[in-house]
């Protein structure tokens, strides 16, 4: 599975370029009032006066997925990894998504950051919704969804069924393989320990499965391995181990069961509707687990939102660099005018 492998042999020329890139990046750490930390990274100079975004990442994933292969000449990047991923700490059980977004209020008063716009990609969108909606017009510009789950707990009839929820359940069992095994294998008997290989197995190939089926056959070209430069790939493989890493028992495992918890298993704790800020939807055309999603946050709980199906594009495809500068230009512009 490509996201879970190390990328082809890239060149030196490359390969360095990619740790030139990370190297260049201002990172920082911020301890929040609780005594939680929440890192990040700035691409771009924030001290430049141009308009900030904040990037924010999906399940499965970290703040290096937004590294591209050069910084943005429009704007500036702010980019957390999320609470309970890489090396942002555990929230706790009864982080809600408002919570979420009192910490990247004292982010952005820490940068000494005013007015900023949003872009959250998958499990990110909630959290970008959570944001604009805690934080106001006249802080938040604009706030971007791409491919962004919903709020599956809502109780309207046109609540679209979560069509991923099972799949995940078997990532967390995959992905954390090596850390749950040593802890049951000595307490069952020896005849059951295969048994117990077989099913860790099978939980790796389905979390390899999950990942697979968010790229699309049509996208398959952003990924060969004939592309020396493909700072797309490598970043989104690199985040995907950064935010999963099982050892030394990172906090990915609490990223992910707050993401579950946030979005399938109890209501948002912000109204959606009430966003005063510009809102944009937009959903890869062949992306089948958040297409439906997506246009229920467009249809039901932001209508006055705007919407857009990018064709030929899937989960992940959405974040290659063509369409990223799109969505980029699109809330740029959007900024501008409110």
């Amino acid at each position: 599975m490509a996201l879970l492998q190390e990328p082809a042999p890239l060149g030196p020329s490359a390969a360095e370029a990619w740790e030139q890139r990370k190297a260049g990046l201002e990172t920082g750490s911020l301890t929040l009032e609780d005594g939680r930390t929440l890192s990040f990274h700035i691409d771009g100079d924030r001290r430049s006066g141009k308009p900030v975004i904040l990037l924010l990442h999906g399940m499965l994933s970290s703040r290096v997925m937004w590294v591209s292969h050069a910084p943005p000449e429009k704007c500036v990047y702010v980019v957390p990894s999320r609470p309970g991923y890489a090396d942002s700490s555990d929230p706790g059980p009864r982080y809600t998504l408002t919570h979420f977004a009192r910490d990247i209020e004292r982010l952005m008063d820490h940068l000494g950051i005013g007015e900023f716009s949003v872009i959250g990609h998958s499990s990110g969108g909630p959290p970008a919704l959570a944001v604009a909606a805690a934080l106001g017009r006249r802080r938040v510009k604009v706030v971007a969804c791409l491919g962004g789950d919903t709020e599956y707990s809502n109780p309207s009839p046109r609540t679209p069924v979560d069509p991923v929820a099972k799949d995940m359940l078997w990532c967390f069992a995959g992905v954390f393989r090596r850390w749950w095994t040593p802890f049951f294998v000595p307490f069952i008997l020896r005849r059951c320990q295969f048994l117990f290989m077989l099913l860790g197995r099978l939980a790796s190939r389905r979390t390899a499965l999950f990942l697979r089926a968010m790229l699309r056959p049509e996208e398959l070209p952003m990924w060969e391995e004939a592309r020396g430069d493909n700072f797309f790939r490598i970043a989104l493989c690199e985040s995907t181990r950064a935010a999963v890493d099982p050892s030394p028992m990172r906090s990915g495992m609490a990223g992910m069961i707050n993401d579950f918890a946030a979005e399938r298993l109890r209501r948002f704790d912000f109204d959606a509707s009430a966003i005063k800020s510009k809102v944009l939807f937009w959903s890869g055309e062949l992306d089948k687990p958040c297409l439906d999603p997506t246009l229920f946050n467009h249809e039901v709980l932001c209508p006055s939102s705007e919407l857009r199906v990018v064709p030929n594009r899937g989960h992940l495809g959405v974040l290659a660099p063509d369409t990223l500068a799109e969505l980029v230009d699109a809330v740029l512009a959007a900024a501008a005018t409110t």
